[in-house]
Order: structure tokens, then sequence, then C-alpha cells
């Protein structure tokens, strides 16, 4: 299929920056990224081809989320689906008979374990629904297909059509979660709905937001290359729809979408990109940008408080989009 275009977008504003082409970087980031301004970037000392510096990174990425989301107030239950580890998290209140189903980022590499546990309870809390958090292997051990053949089974088997399903993911997770949103619409069952936080759509694309926001906004353009390379492990994603959702022969059928993106994001034009696509093939895709945040602001909700906010908002609305599914 043709190339999509990547016409350069600065924002798309939703709050008071609506005036301003570029917003200013949000005061509470701005702390918690000084705060890690000693730190080593989020994929440094990592080498394609090998695990060097692997265990650093997760641990330093661990631990950042643990100071930027916070800690999970309740344990998960450990299961699994598919032959895959899940972490159940039971709402406080459960106030709907839907699943989610969460895919976490960490550029494929990173965020397994505990990582994300806040985020995925938040998540349940506030959508008062079960969330089924994939614990799918990690590269570069376990490299493409593999987090995605783990993901594929794990919605498959998850997904009975006893109630409405939403898959929410962030970052690589969200591109996890898109590609098996096109696999069940294939199957005949697509999910009710989707929640795709800075998701990267397009591995053959360039986009100019990579090297606008290339430093110092916590993901760097350098991140990107590198956990690209450690996903790949030597594979050519040219032409491959499982790595690049966007360029699918066709995105019609793709389930109700929000795509969330950040002003100060090197993914962001490429999230831009593929919320104008849905939409394009009919899609009810809500493009959903937050000037002032960056890429990772879906973690930082205990730290930043625009980063609440904007989560907040996020999921009511994923909360109405179920609401009129069971109602409707």
């Amino acid at each position: 299929m043709p190339s999509p275009r990547v016409t350069p977008v600065s924002a798309v504003p939703d709050g008071p920056e609506a005036d301003t082409a570029r917003a200013p970087l949000d005061a509470g980031v701005r702390a918690l990224l000084d705060r890690w301004a000693d730190q080593p970037a989020m994929f440094a000392g990592t080498v394609p081809g090998s695990t060097d510096g692997v265990d650093e990174a997760r641990a330093r990425f661990a631990a950042q989320m643990a100071e930027a989301a916070g800690h999970p107030t309740r344990a998960p239950e450990i299961g699994e689906a598919g032959g895959v580890a899940v972490r159940w998290h039971r709402p406080a209140t459960r106030s709907r008979d839907a699943l989610v189903v969460f895919v976490h980022g960490g550029g494929w590499v990173l965020g397994g374990g505990e990582a994300y546990d806040a985020v995925a309870e938040r998540l349940a809390d506030d959508l008062g629904a079960e969330v089924a958090a994939l614990d799918h292997r990690l590269a570069p051990e376990h490299p493409f297909p593999v987090p995605l053949d783990d993901t594929l089974a794990a919605v498959r088997a998850l997904h009975d059509g006893t109630r409405p399903l939403a898959l929410v993911g962030d970052s690589a997770g969200a591109n996890l979660a898109a590609v098996a949103a096109l696999a069940l619409r294939d199957e005949g069952r697509a999910p009710a709905a989707c929640l795709l936080v800075y998701p990267p759509p397009d591995f053959e694309g360039r986009y100019p937001s990579v090297a606008e926001n290339a430093e110092g906004y916590w993901l760097t353009a350098s991140d990107v290359r590198a956990c690209s390379k450690l996903y790949l492990a030597g594979h050519d994603p040219r032409g491959d729809v499982r790595l690049s959702p966007l360029r699918a022969e066709t995105l019609a059928g793709f389930p109700p979408t929000i795509v969330a993106t950040a002003g100060y994001d090197p993914l962001r034009d490429a999230g831009h990109a593929f919320a104008d696509a849905l939409a394009a093939a009919g899609v009810d895709a809500r493009r959903r940008e937050h000037p002032a945040l960056v890429h990772g602001f879906y973690g930082f909700t205990a730290a930043v408080p625009a980063a609440d906010a904007a989560v907040t908002a996020l999921h009511a609305e994923l909360a109405g989009m179920l609401a009129g599914l069971l109602t409707g």
C-alpha cells in the first residue's frame, strides 16, 4: 500500500493550549525529568544482538515507574491465558461486566513483572472492570515475533465472547494491542474498544517528531532505535503488518479507538498518522493529544498532576464507550 502521509503536526490541542503551536512543557513533567537528569538513558548500555545492559535497563525502568506511578494497593492474582503469564487486577468496586486486556510498554524489552502493577490497578479501578495485564516474554531473549505471539495467544484465550473486550496498551504495548485488534477483526470477533497510548504503529515511516523530540523528554530518538533493534533481532520490518499495523491493507472494521499522544514525544506524529488513518477508514477514532506532556505520562500519575488528569480523562472516555455498548 502507499506510504502514509507524514505531515508534521506540532499539536492537536485539547485544552487551554489551543492557541499555541507548541505548548510549554508541563512544569510537573519538567520537575520529574530534572530528578532523573543524572540517570542514563532508557536503553543506555544495551547492545543489539545481546543481553548486555538489559538487566540494568530493566531495573532503572522499574524504579522510575515505582516513583512516577506509585505502588499498587492490592497484589494482583497471578494466572495464565493461552500459556502466557497474566497478572489479574480486580477493581476496588466492580461496576461493569467487561474485560480489559492491558499490554504494557517498555519497548518490548522492559516493563515486565511488577513494573506496571500500579498502572493496571488504576485502570481496573477507573473502569470498574477486571484487567488482565499480560506479562508476555521480552526481547532480546525472546525477540519478534515472540512478544506478539504471546499477546495473540493470551488475547484469543481471554476473548470468549461472553462479555465486551477492551484492549489497552501504552507504547510498545499499544503496538501489540493494535496488531491483536487487527487479528481479532480478521477472525470476526473484533474487540469492543481500544485505548492506544502513544503507539508506535509504523516501523517504516520517518516522522518529524522523532527529530523534534530527540533528546530531553525521557524517551529519546536513540532509545527508539535501540529498542526496535532489540525487538527485531535482524528481522526486516518492511511489508510486515505484524510490526506496522498502520500499513494494513485496510483498517476498516477496526474497533472504536482512542489514540492518545504527547506533544513532546518522538512517537507523536506516528500516533497522529495512525489515528488519521483509522478515521479515514471509517473507524470511530478519537485523537487525543496532550501537548504539554511527554512519552511515559500514562505511568506518571503519582508524580505529575497533569498526567493524572490526562489519564483520568482517557479512562473516563473509555468507560463511556464501554457503558454505551453494555446499555445499547
